[in-house]
C-alpha cells in the first residue's frame, strides 16, 4: 500500500523505534484506511434486525394488550383478501344461508339482465313425454313366414322356376332360375318335382273317376230294365257305384292334404272324361304310345312346361301369397328324400316383427301404458332416421332375463319401400307419460360439478336476492331437466360421506319458481369465496378488545405480574 507524502512527513523525527529515512517502504508498518458497508450488507443486517426484534415486539404488544397473535394475523388477511377478492358489490345476504345479493350492474355485465329484463325461467310440471329407448331388431313376422315343404317323399326335382333379369355377364336381359332376394306373387311357380306317392294318389283318383262313370252306366242301364234283371245285380252295381265315390273322396281327401293345385286335380277330372268318352284315347298318352311300342317324343320325357299333358308323378309348388323368397334349399336333379326339410321360404316382409329389450326398471311404466299409448317409434340406419317408423307394442314378456335383467317386447312395424332387413339393429323408442312429482326446467339453468346439480332461485322477484339450491335432477333431455318437487326424507336430504364432501342437502323445487339461466358459475364462484372467508367474530373481538378500560388491562397487566413474580 503507497502512502501520502504527508503521511511520510507526519513520521519523521520520531523515537529510534519508528523507521528512518531510507527505510524500505514495505518495511514500514502501516495501518489500514477505514471501509464504509455496501448496499448488499445493508439489507442483510436490516433483515436480520427485522427477523430478531419484531416477534419479541408483537409478544410483548399481545401481552400487554391481550389480544392474541392469530388475531392480529387474522385481521391482517381479512384485509389482504378483501383486496383480492370478488367485486364488493356481490355480497352475502345476512340472515338468508347460501343467498347472494346482486346489483344491477353486476346483473347486466354476467348476463343476468338483458334488454331491462331478467333472464330466467319458471319451474313447471312437465309437458313433453319422457322417452325410453329400447335396443332390439328386427324380425320376419312369423304369422307371415310360408315354409315350402315336399309333403312326399322321396321327390325329384325336375325344374325350378325361371325369371326374366338382366345378366352381369352377357349385358342381357335372360332368364335365370329363382334364387333368394326375389318377389314372388300368389300363386307363381316355384318348382316342379316328380313323385311317385303323388303318382299313385293320382292315379288311385283317376281309377275311381273312370270306374264311377263306367258302373253308374252300367246302374243306369239296369235300372231302365229293372223287370228283367235280377234285384241281386241292381244292389251289386249300387254298392259298387257307392264305392266308387268312397274311393274318389278318398283320393281327393289325400291330394288336398299334400296340398297338390286344385287346377291340376281338375286335370284329372277332365282326363277320366276323355278316357270314357273315348276308349281309345288313353292309347294317345305317353304310356298309351309306350305300350304300343310307338316312338315317344323328346325321347319319352313329358316336357315340364307343358302342363296340359299332366303327367301322373308331376307335382308344382306355387307361392301361397305375395312376398320375398328368403331361402332356397334345392337345386335341379336333387332327390328330396326328408319332407321336413324347408325347400323354399316365402316371407311378407310389408311388415316385420321387432323384438327390443326393456330394462326391468322401466317395466311398470310400460306396462300401466293403456292400449292406445302402446305404440313406439322405430329407428335404424338409412330408414327415416329423422321420424322413424310407428308401430305398435304387442307383447311384454313375463320373463326376465338373469344375466342382462331386461324382459322382450315386442311389436309389429311396417316396410314401407322393403328397406327394413331381418336381423337389422333398432332402437325403439316409447313415449312414457311424465310422472306427477317433477318440474320442467331447462337444462341451462343446472349447474353440475360432478358432485350435486345445484340452481339460482329467486325467492322475490321484486329483490335482486338469489339463492343458491342443490335439486334432485331424476330425468336428462336434450334441452330440459325433470327436477323432483316432493319432499325429500330426511335420510336422502345429506349422506354422511356428502356431509364430509361439504355437499349442501337436497331441496325440492316449487312450481312457480325463477331459476337463473346465465352468470350461474359466476355466482357459485363467488357465493363459495365468500362463504370460504374466516367469520367475523375474531374482528369484533379485536375491535372489542382495543376498547377494553385502561382500567381493565392495567388491571390485567398487574395480575399477570403477580402470576409471574410468583
Amino acid at each position: 500500500m503507497n502512502a501520502n507524502p504527508q503521511h511520510d512527513e507526519s513520521f519523521k523525527g520520531q523515537g529510534p523505534e519508528q523507521p528512518g529515512v531510507g527505510t524500505p517502504p514495505e518495511a514500514a508498518e502501516v495501518l489500514p484506511p477505514h471501509r464504509r458497508m455496501g448496499l448488499g450488507q445493508r439489507v442483510v443486517v436490516a433483515f436480520l434486525l427485522i427477523v430478531v426484534l419484531v416477534p419479541p415486539a408483537a409478544g410483548f404488544y399481545s401481552y400487554f394488550s391481550g389480544i392474541p397473535l392469530h388475531l392480529l394475523a387474522g385481521k391482517a388477511a381479512d384485509n389482504e383478501s378483501s383486496a383480492a377478492s370478488a367485486p364488493q358489490s356481490v355480497s352475502l345476504v345476512p340472515g338468508q344461508p347460501h343467498t347472494l345479493q346482486v346489483p344491477e350492474e353486476v346483473s347486466t355485465a354476467l348476463g343476468i339482465r338483458k334488454g331491462q329484463r331478467d333472464v330466467f325461467a319458471i319451474a313447471e310440471p312437465p309437458t313433453r313425454m319422457r322417452p325410453i329407448v329400447l335396443p332390439g331388431s328386427t324380425a320376419l313376422d312369423p304369422t307371415r313366414l310360408a315354409r315350402i315343404r315336399a309333403r312326399f317323399a322321396p321327390a325329384k326335382v325336375v325344374e325350378i322356376a325361371q325369371v326374366w333379369d338382366h345378366s352381369p355377364k352377357t349385358g342381357q336381359t335372360e332368364f335365370r332360375e329363382l334364387r333368394q332376394g326375389d318377389s314372388v306373387s300368389k300363386g307363381d311357380l316355384l318348382g316342379i318335382f316328380y313323385s311317385a306317392d303323388v303318382g299313385i294318389k293320382k292315379n288311385d283318383l283317376l281309377d275311381a273317376l273312370v270306374q264311377l262313370e263306367l258302373d253308374q252306366r252300367i246302374l243306369d242301364e239296369a235300372e231302365k230294365h229293372a223287370e228283367a234283371v235280377p234285384a241281386v245285380f241292381l244292389n251289386t252295381y249300387s254298392r259298387a257305384v257307392q264305392g266308387d265315390r268312397n274311393a274318389i273322396s278318398r283320393a281327393l281327401n289325400n291330394l288336398k292334404l299334400w296340398d297338390i293345385p286344385q287346377n291340376e286335380i281338375d286335370a284329372l277330372h277332365a282326363e277320366a272324361k276323355k278316357i270314357s268318352a273315348d276308349k281309345n284315347a288313353w292309347f294317345k298318352s305317353p304310356e298309351g304310345r309306350w305300350v304300343k311300342g310307338l316312338k315317344q317324343a323328346n325321347g319319352g320325357k313329358v316336357e315340364p312346361d307343358k302342363e296340359t299333358e299332366n303327367p301322373w308323378g308331376r307335382v308344382t309348388l306355387r307361392s301361397p301369397f305375395d312376398g320375398v323368397v328368403v331361402e332356397r334349399n334345392v337345386h335341379t336333379d336333387e332327390m328330396v328324400v326328408d319332407n321336413t326339410v324347408n325347400l323354399f321360404q316365402i316371407a311378407d316382409v310389408n311388415r316385420l316383427l321387432v323384438i327390443a329389450s326393456c330394462p326391468e326398471d322401466d317395466l311398470p311404466e310400460l306396462e300401466d301404458l293403456r292400449g292406445s299409448e302402446r305404440r313406439w317409434t322405430v329407428r335404424t340406419v338409412g330408414v327415416a332416421s329423422a321420424t322413424g317408423l310407428s308401430g305398435t307394442i304387442d307383447e311384454i314378456g313375463y320373463v326376465i332375463d338373469p344375466n342382462q335383467h331386461t324382459a322382450v317386447i315386442k311389436g309389429y312395424v311396417d316396410n314401407p319401400g322393403k328397406r327394413l332387413r331381418a336381423g337389422q339393429y333398432v332402437t325403439a323408442t316409447v313415449n312414457i307419460p311424465p310422472p306427477n312429482d317433477v318440474v320442467e326446467i331447462p337444462t341451462d339453468a343446472l349447474v353440475d360439478d360432478g358432485l350435486q346439480s345445484l340452481v339460482f332461485v329467486q325467492p322475490d322477484p321484486a329483490v335482486r336476492h338469489f339463492t343458491m339450491r342443490r335439486v334432485e335432477v331424476t330425468q336428462r333431455f336434450e334441452h330440459t331437466v325433470f327436477v323432483r318437487n316432493t319432499p325429500i326424507p330426511k335420510e336422502e336430504q345429506l349422506t354422511a360421506h356428502e356431509a364430509e364432501e361439504g355437499l349442501l342437502p337436497k331441496a325440492p323445487l316449487q312450481p312457480g319458481e325463477r331459476v337463473l339461466l346465465s352468470g350461474t358459475l359466476e355466482l357459485k364462484a363467488a357465493l363459495l369465496e365468500l362463504e370460504s372467508r374466516p367469520a367475523q367474530q375474531p374482528t369484533d373481538r379485536v375491535a372489542k378488545a382495543k376498547t377494553r378500560p385502561a382500567a381493565g388491562l392495567e388491571s390485567q397487566r398487574v395480575r399477570k405480574a403477580k402470576l409471574g413474580t410468583g
